[in-house]
């Protein structure tokens, strides 16, 4: 028989603090109310009932959770205590533990923590979107999962490559990419139209040069963060290249019309593609069907 860890009382739930007492897989005592855990969970509520009543009311129950995990999952509940900070490296097994228990306050507090809620209450930016992404697609938080995604879409490619938790299946990975290469190939296809244009355009001289330099480093980092943000971030190494045309000659950059010169700034280009790029950015991606 393996041996139990030698026992020890939690700092925050320390012995008499409450009449019930839950010991962790570690061995440590977390005591707390026994009306308090039968409040928050039909789980416990249910088990302290059966105690009552087959176990000559038993003051102790040993689970499998981590001391780390109780004491994170109690603090969400005690009125004396303070929530723990969110921390992605923990919140793999407290949301485990809270769907186990079916504690639903603690899915609504991360959900309130990982975002940013505009008036109509319109989740509109995830922090830490990898690792939100990951939890709530195996939580089935399905409106979460996706607020994750469309900030994953439009997220520099470090955010892709931080460790993640095992619960991200290949499915869900894939999707992620799809969706991700599918968006940079249609702003690579908007610069293209431009470097048509001006291929096929009148020449302006050294000015064109460095538009299609300018062109080249934009699809670079487009590459690395498919966003408006990489756009707007370009302005400043945008210049108008104005040329000498014979007679009325039409230049079309990307939907751009200019009869008579070459103009290609930031006013005037970057205006076009803004509202389809940013409409697209703020829509919510749909999940493949296996989520």
């Amino acid at each position: 028989m393996s041996s139990q860890p030698p026992r020890r009382h939690s700092e925050e739930f320390p012995e008499n603090y409450g009449d019930f007492q839950l010991i962790s897989s570690d061995g440590v005592v977390f005591s707390i109310s026994r009306f308090l855990l039968s409040y928050v969970s039909p789980v416990f509520k249910d088990v302290l009932e059966l105690g009552e009543e087959s176990l000559s009311g038993a003051a102790e129950i040993q689970l499998t959770e981590s001391s780390v995990t109780l004491d994170q999952l109690l603090r969400f509940f005690d009125p004396l205590k303070d929530p723990a900070p969110i921390d992605t490296k923990t919140m793999g097994p407290l949301l485990e533990s809270a769907r186990k228990y079916q504690m639903e306050g603690v899915f609504k507090y991360w959900e309130d923590q990982m975002v940013y809620r505009n008036v109509v209450k319109e989740i509109i930016l995830v922090s830490s979107p990898l690792a939100c992404f990951a939890l709530a697609s195996h939580f089935g938080r399905h409106e979460m999962a996706r607020a994750a995604l469309r900030e994953l879409l439009r997220a520099p490619s470090r955010e892709l490559q931080e460790p993640i938790s095992t619960m991200v299946g290949g499915e869900v990975m894939y999707r992620l990419l799809q969706l991700r290469q599918a968006r940079l190939h249609k702003m690579r296809d908007r610069i293209a139209q431009v470097q048509r244009s001006i291929q096929s355009g009148t020449k302006c001289g050294n000015a064109h040069v460095d538009v299609v330099h300018s062109l080249l480093e934009l699809t670079l980092q487009l590459m690395d963060e498919p966003s408006w943000s990489t756009f707007r971030r370009n302005i400043n190494a945008w210049s108008e290249c104005r040329g000498t045309v014979s007679g009325r000659h039409i230049h079309n950059h990307g939907g751009l019309l200019d009869q008579g010169t070459c103009i290609l700034s930031p006013a005037n280009l970057f205006n076009i593609w803004k509202p389809e790029i940013v409409e697209e950015e703020l829509k919510l991606p749909e999940l493949s069907s296996g989520l």
